[in-house]
């Protein structure tokens, strides 16, 4: 008896080109087009021509893979709600792919026997602004694993990081990507210290690779509800926006910027010791889970000590943000603290084109429920159980406030 193979559509837009894939078993049909402004505009027919030309239809897909990021942020805006629309007309789950990981299959490709089990593969792309998106894969013979996962470097970090004498220096480095080719002479130090590049320095998440990560996804049964299908985001604004400089300018004790695993410690005694009881606090696994998501997560220190005095942690969607959670020290409480982060979270969704906010609360919570309302969160469901509680488990309120996409930050400090 036959056994029917997947057919799956594969695609990634996280850079300048657009690629995709069309994989029934062993046979692979590919798709190279521009990316930029009119990415969009031709993705649609392209990937009809490709389902037409293999005699298929809409209805024929097991699943749509699509490159998550990191990369340009229009490219992962229309990648993921060019695969969420087909997802939903189609009536077929998402498989989420790494475009890191797809850069990283693609140099294997070009080089097969380059690669061998245990080797770890670093891919930098370019990310503009004297930046890099940075992730480490290592082969196991069948598949990657995450060795390090997608992170933001400055552009002169690899050559700090890997030339002798430096203590994260890497026998036997193996890079791939397309920074190699931006950037050549930023690289040079590497080559004399035995790093070598894995294929050619033109490696990008093509399609045959996508097909590739998709078909290894699939036989792992990884697949997600289309609602999943999400961009990966590792970088924050470059730039402050007229309100974040405002609530700074109001509060010049303090200063705010991204949380590093570093702060774990810290920021988990402070929450701690600001909670009514330690079960309502965040754990270090959600910290930590949340900083390898690359989710948005900010800390307010103390500008003359450094000592942190709030947290906050929010998830892009596509066209939503949910705020996570936020804490202030008790010393600190009442100071408009919690307001001023709000208005960063705002300001983050008119950057991000981000219409909504969401949150949940614990309804025991009333001087967070308070604050919530006064900032024009209504209330639109409850979470039974959700949270964790002294004598067993508390129900959530959940809230959602709009983002006039074009107003003022209402946020003061």
């Amino acid at each position: 008896m036959s056994v029917a193979v997947p057919v799956l559509l594969a695609l990634d837009t996280a850079t300048d080109r657009v690629h995709a894939a069309l994989a029934v078993g062993t046979a692979v049909q590919t798709l190279d087009l521009p990316g930029g402004a009119q990415a969009s505009v031709q993705l649609l027919p392209a990937l009809q021509g490709l389902l037409r030309d293999a005699g298929l239809t809409w209805s024929d897909l097991d699943a749509i893979a699509f490159g998550s990021g990191p990369g340009a942020f229009t490219g992962l805006r229309t990648a993921c709600s060019v695969t969420q629309g087909l997802a939903l007309g189609a009536d077929c789950p998402v498989i989420v792919l790494d475009t890191l990981m797809a850069v990283a299959e693609d140099a294997r490709q070009q080089a097969p026997q380059s690669c061998a089990p245990g080797d770890v593969v670093w891919v930098l792309q370019d990310a503009r602004m004297e930046e890099l998106y940075v992730g480490a894969f290592t082969w196991d013979g069948a598949d990657w694993q995450v060795a390090q996962a997608a992170q933001l470097w400055p552009l002169t970090e690899p050559v700090a990081r890997w030339t002798q004498g430096s203590p994260n220096t890497v026998p036997g480095l193996r890079l791939c990507g397309n920074a190699l080719q931006a950037y050549p002479e930023r690289f040079a130090p590497l080559w004399p210290q035995g790093a070598a590049v894995l294929g050619e320095t033109t490696a990008a998440p093509r399609a045959s690779a996508l097909a590739a990560l998709a078909q290894r996804a699939w036989a792992r049964g990884e697949t997600v509800d289309v609602a999943l299908a999400l961009p990966r985001y590792v970088r924050d604004k470059v730039a402050q926006t007229t309100a974040e400089r405002r609530a700074i300018a109001q509060a010049p004790r303090h200063i705010d910027r991204l949380m590093t695993e570093a702060d774990i410690p810290a920021v988990l005694a402070m929450e701690q010791a600001a909670c009514v009881h330690p079960v309502h606090a965040w754990t270090d696994d959600n910290y930590r889970s949340s900083l390898r998501s690359g989710y948005w997560m900010r800390v307010r220190c103390e500008a003359d000590s450094g000592r942190i005095v709030a947290v906050c942690v929010a998830m892009d969607g596509v066209d939503e943000i949910h705020l996570l959670n936020i804490a202030v020290a008790r010393e600190h409480q009442g100071q408009g603290i919690a307001r001023a982060l709000l208005g960063l979270l705002y300001a983050r969704c008119r950057d991000r084109q981000a219409s909504l906010l969401w949150l949940e609360v614990r309804p025991s919570n009333e001087r967070a429920c308070a604050l919530y309302i006064r900032e024009g969160f209504v209330e639109v469901g409850r979470r039974k159980g959700y949270y964790p509680a002294p004598d067993g488990r508390e129900d959530a309120l959940v809230m959602r406030r709009h983002i006039d996409l074009g107003g003022a930050t209402r946020a003061v400090d």
